[in-house]
């Protein structure tokens, strides 16, 4: 048996056994994920309300946990594209600048996240241009029926990213302040190719997330980007929270080079630490130069160092493939752990006693 329990005891590896990652992941967790290419298709396709107004002095999301990625990958698409700046907001009270010149996109899977709806009333009362998304619940209860985006039901909230963020591109096309249709097409068929090479099928030797999650197993995982690439590397982290049930960092070039160097090159801790450092063709080539400076004085000291490299010529399909290695590795990492990556009853259990 192998040290890192990647090998069963038969001698076989654990992540090539089906039946040995439908035992562990029985709501199939691995099949949703692979259902991504048709999301973002899909929702681009949701019918959507059209602003006719002038280009908004800003656009706010009000969002939390798999509701609110989908505000920052908004976010980093418009970066590239000159549109104005995003501010995901996570919190019950929304900016004093929000205002009735603001777009704000009130997003929320299951309909009822608390935080959510105490911006929506706030930005609702300060007269916004207030975009709803929602599976039902109490925001779409609230909402304007014209001003509502409906999304299908059944999903755990961090499986339904692209449902929640296509729509808002979409919306931001219509009033005349990105063009995304071909971006939205690439994303697509670049997920559809990235689906076939990370399924359960493709065995951990040909496997980019199966071998990552052989990494991270019995670590202290660390992703590490620039920062276009910022909302990837919180999404791998989450997901890491959410589906593999383990603890895990992220953080930004360069600014980690100001302070968490330091604990690198010093810290024994370092020695149980696996990093990840999500890459991208586009990144600034000074942040290039102190990813390779930063692997030299410190990051050498953790167990294992792998890059991960964003795929595509468009912002949403580079985003997007970084973010679905991550999101199956957690998921395998979760077969190696033993650990069902569905269920997160410490969270509903959180929502039951504040309710209470």
């Amino acid at each position: 048996m192998a040290s890192d329990g990647v090998t069963d005891l038969a001698g076989g590896d654990i992540l090539d056994v089906a039946e040995k990652i439908r035992k562990v992941d029985p709501s199939d967790m691995l099949g949703v994920l692979s259902s991504m290419p048709g999301q973002v298709r899909d929702a681009y396709s949701l019918p959507r309300p059209k602003l006719r107004i002038p280009r908004p002095a800003s656009i706010v999301v009000l969002g939390m946990g798999g509701s609110a990625i989908g505000g920052d990958l908004l976010g980093a698409c418009l970066l590239e594209k000159g549109g104005p700046q995003v501010i995901v907001n996570r919190d019950y009270d929304i900016p004093a600048f929000v205002d009735k010149n603001s777009v704000v996109f009130a997003v929320s899977y299951s309909g009822n996240t608390e935080e959510t709806l105490s911006g929506f009333a706030q930005a609702k009362k300060r007269g916004c241009r207030i975009v709803t998304i929602s599976s039902g619940g109490k925001l779409n209860e609230l909402g304007e029926a014209a001003m509502h985006i409906a999304l299908p039901k059944g999903l755990q909230p961090r499986a339904a990213v692209a449902w929640m963020l296509v729509p808002m591109l979409g919306v931001l096309e219509d009033m005349g302040v990105a063009d995304v249709r071909t971006d939205v097409e690439e994303a697509a068929g670049m997920l559809e190719g990235m689906m076939k090479e990370l399924a359960p099928s493709v065995p951990a030797s040909k496997n980019l997330s199966k071998e990552v999650a052989a990494e991270l197993h019995g670590t202290f995982p660390m992703i590490f980007s620039g920062p276009l690439m910022a909302p990837v590397a919180k999404r791998w982290r989450t997901q890491l929270n959410e589906n593999s049930k383990m603890l895990a960092r992220e953080d930004i070039l360069p600014e980690m080079d100001h302070n968490d160097l330091v604990a690198w090159s010093e810290d024994p801790m370092a020695a149980h630490c696996a990093v990840i450092l999500l890459r991208d063709d586009a990144e600034h080539p000074r942040v290039a130069m102190r990813m390779e400076l930063t692997r030299k004085l410190g990051l050498d000291r953790a167990r294992s160092v792998r890059e991960v490299r964003s795929r595509g010529k468009g912002t949403l399909a580079r985003l997007l493939s970084t973010m679905a290695v991550g999101d199956f590795s957690s998921v395998y990492l979760a077969v190696l752990r033993g650990v069902d990556p569905t269920p997160v009853r410490v969270i509903e259990k959180l929502k039951k006693q504040l309710a209470g």
